[in-house]
């Protein structure tokens, strides 16, 4: 099946869904900064597939996928106070989170994950170099200069490299798994495998800034065009898997040793195109 046919053949009307959740959690967490972060955020921002259009299931997969909201505090402080008190506020915002976006979205698909970056000074070339680039959910959005295309090439390469000794350590994290260990393996996959292809096409597209900007739907397309056939299937596949492990409540195991198999092909195929450079 090619990409494009697996693609088709998954459910139009769950990422319809999918996306009513994503609009929703969007509204409640810009409504807890405001209501209760408002004294500490400067701005706030999201980025990534829930911040970009979605044309096949590829382009978002419920918890796979996440909310990637970017926070930059006040002064460059703390989010929270480092304290008792501050681990109980930040419980509570989880909680008013939770019950605005039931009261939105009550009969929900699914409640979409948020991964929360602190934006510190080590952390700046995750700022936007234009607006257009995030969606703004609070404050001013704090720029960086424009980065020059070899600059980002050479940064995209590195992490390339980078997978291969992901890829030694990985049989030995996942033998003494079983069940939920499985999604904590996910977890720490499901964000290096994302942006793999992406880095792969930066190394000859002529436009890398562009890239950053595509959805998967688009990437895979670009990967075929390219002559990536064979990551363009796996990076499908993968997908497609998550959408699987998704709907067993991410706890068939074989599902989920699946989509963990599906992930290393998708590093090691992306490690392959630049291990002999």
């Amino acid at each position: 099946m090619t990409p494009d046919a697996a693609l088709t053949a998954m459910s139009a009307a769950n990422l319809r869904e999918a996306r009513r959740d994503v609009d929703a959690a969007v509204t409640a967490w810009r409504e807890a900064i405001e209501e209760r972060l408002s004294d500490r955020v400067e701005y706030a921002t999201l980025k990534g597939s829930a911040a970009k259009p979605w044309e096949t299931p590829a382009d978002y997969v419920p918890v796979v996928s996440d909310l990637d909201i970017h926070i930059g505090t006040l002064g460059g402080r703390p989010l929270f106070p480092q304290s008792r008190e501050g681990f109980r506020y930040a419980l509570d915002i989880t909680r008013f989170i939770e019950e605005r976006f039931l009261e939105l979205r009550p009969d929900h698909l699914h409640i979409p994950r948020p991964q929360v970056v602190l934006m510190t000074e080590d952390r700046r070339d995750f700022l936007p170099e234009a607006p257009g680039e995030v969606v703004s959910l609070y404050g001013e959005t704090a720029l960086k200069p424009p980065e020059p295309v070899d600059s980002l090439r050479a940064r995209d390469l590195a992490e390339l490299r980078s997978l291969g000794p992901l890829l030694e350590r990985l049989p030995e994290q996942v033998i003494d798994r079983v069940d939920l260990e499985y999604y904590r393996v996910l977890r720490m996959l499901c964000y290096v495998v994302s942006p793999s292809p992406v880095r792969v096409l930066s190394q000859s597209h002529p436009d890398p800034k562009h890239l950053w900007t595509l959805n998967r739907t688009r990437v895979i397309r670009l990967l075929e065009e390219y002559g990536y056939d064979e990551l363009a299937r796996s990076y499908v596949d993968y997908y497609a898997s998550g959408w699987t492990a998704f709907h067993t409540g991410f706890r068939d195991n074989e599902a989920m040793r699946r989509l963990l198999m599906q992930a290393y092909v998708v590093l090691e195929a992306c490690h392959d195109t630049v291990k002999e450079a």
